[in-house]
């Protein structure tokens, strides 16, 4: 009669676990089928041309462009600048960082399982009121061991969408690594071309000065032999002066220029070596891409739709902050009071329990909370276009800037030769008594600026290429980073796709 009474117990229990069991596998099925949104970025209205066409245009934007140039020291200076700049070392950091944060949310889709064991023992004191001393025994020990599981169901994908915000915002800082890598290789272009620049502008100055020390040294023994006045020669030596008033101006350009790339190098201050001329460098062909393909190829770009599809998976988040969080916990282990018969299966324990926690009032915290979510989504939104248009507007600049500069250049071209004829004029017209020295000041002072001027648009011309291959973006910047270190993470990341194309 006990056994069977110990029979009946024993299936009802099974049971039990049976119906719990089921009830486990019905919450799971339910977990596994939240369903999430997926993120799809908002449509940005663009055209299919530039503004200027060039039948020159290569693919290029997806090669090292900086090595065109020919130049081996812009090359290791580029390198240099990836393995040591600090911008850069601070961006992959802040990559480090998140993927901390993107670790810590992924693990609340997991059960949480951790382990405890405790050892006590107390007496009893026989000293103190309503104390039996034949009432057991005086002295207890006690002993555990076990296992705690914990899982919060994700029942309305709460967990899901905290998960992708975490994920996009890892992918948001790895595109800001990228950003970082296209804005540096760009710069450290531009101001070794500058540099270069300095460079050629000292060098007409120096040559400059030299004619002038000529004409000094001309003058003063025309001076001695009574053939010029004392005016003349005064104005050819304050025509020398202000020549060589220019020398320590440019020289200055030059060393500030140098401590300027060295910051980009993430080096002290120093010397800048250059093996190379401006008029050596190779001049880059433009890159070939249309409008729409910047919405894929520019770093600040995709920077801007994860943080807007992270911001999208928050809205998401706030919503379902009205609905309850279902958990289940649970306790598996031995508990004795003997050590000796700790892990006996008499000893052993279990327990589990599902609960349910939701908000009935909040005083408003849920509708702020879920306010403020789609404030920050409707200014990402913003921030996104923003970003869309203002790439399109820095390619187009530096297209028509680069037309508008090779014209220009042509004109200053024919007019450093057509002030070189009138040096050589003024100087002859001077020499045979028919004009002062005046006009002949007035023409190396001219031809002295529009060369100088010259420099500068030829400087522009490097530059402006330089723009656009950083507002076009390409695959140059994975190229470009591939120097300086392997991807952290290979993540799926949110594309730029949806686009009304303009005809």
């Amino acid at each position: 009669m006990i056994a069977s009474k110990r029979k009946i117990q024993y299936t009802a229990g099974l049971r039990k676990v049976s119906q719990k069991a089921t009830l486990v596998a019905c919450l799971l099925s339910l977990a596994g089928c939240s369903s999430v949104e997926v993120f799809q970025p908002p449509e940005v209205e663009i055209k299919q041309s530039w503004r200027v066409d060039y039948d020159s245009s290569v693919e290029l934007a997806n090669t090292a462009w900086w090595e065109s140039f020919n130049d081996p020291v812009l090359n290791s200076l580029i390198e240099t600048a990836l393995q040591n700049n600090n911008d850069l070392m601070l961006a992959a950091a802040r990559i480090d960082e998140v993927a901390g944060r993107y670790k810590i949310q992924r693990s609340n889709l997991y059960p949480q399982i951790g382990y405890g064991a405790n050892a006590g023992g107390s007496q009893r004191s026989y000293e103190q009121p309503l104390s039996f001393p034949n009432l057991g025994e005086r002295t207890n020990e006690e002993y555990s061991v076990g296992l705690n599981i914990g899982w919060e169901l994700d029942l309305w994908g709460r967990l899901a969408q905290a998960n992708d915000a975490a994920r996009a915002d890892l992918m948001a800082a790895e595109e800001n690594r990228q950003a970082v890598i296209m804005s540096l290789v760009s710069a450290v272009a531009v101001e070794y071309i500058e540099l270069l620049n300095i460079d050629k502008k000292l060098h007409i100055a120096k040559l400059t000065l030299e004619e002038r020390r000529d004409s000094v040294d001309l003058f003063e023994k025309k001076f001695k032999g009574g053939q010029i006045s004392e005016l003349e020669l005064a104005q050819v030596r304050s025509a020398y002066q202000q020549a060589a008033s220019q020398i320590p101006v440019i020289e200055l350009d030059a060393l500030l220029q140098e401590n300027r790339l060295s910051l980009l190098l993430g080096k002290n201050p120093g010397p800048i070596k250059r093996s190379a001329n401006i008029e050596s460098l190779t001049m880059l062909q433009l890159p070939s891409g249309l409008p729409s393909d910047l919405l894929v190829r520019r770093p600040d770009i995709r920077q801007a739709v994860q943080k807007l599809a992270s911001a999208n998976a928050k809205v998401n988040i706030a919503e379902t902050e009205y609905l309850p969080s279902i958990s289940l916990t649970g306790l598996l282990g031995y508990a004795s009071d003997n050590i000796s018969n700790l892990f006996d299966g008499s000893a052993g324990l279990w327990e589990a329990a599902l609960g349910a926690a939701g908000p009935i009032f909040t005083g408003g915290r849920i509708e702020g909370n879920e306010q403020q979510a789609e404030a920050i989504r409707q200014q990402l939104v913003f921030e996104y276009k923003n970003t869309v248009q203002r790439a399109l507007k820095e390619v187009d600049d530096g297209l028509v800037t680069l037309e508008k500069l090779r014209v220009l250049q042509k004109i200053q071209e024919r007019h450093v030769a057509v002030l070189e004829d009138y040096v050589e004029y003024a100087i002859s017209r001077h020499d045979a008594g028919y004009s002062r020295y005046m006009e002949v000041l007035d023409a190396q002072r001219n031809l002295y600026a529009t060369q100088i001027n010259l420099a500068t648009t030829e400087k522009s011309i490097f530059t402006t290429l330089v723009d656009i291959y950083k507002a076009m973006g390409g695959g140059w910047v994975q190229l470009a980073d591939e120097k300086y270190a392997k991807p952290l993470m290979q993540l799926e990341p949110a594309t730029p796709s949806a686009v009304v194309d303009e005809s």
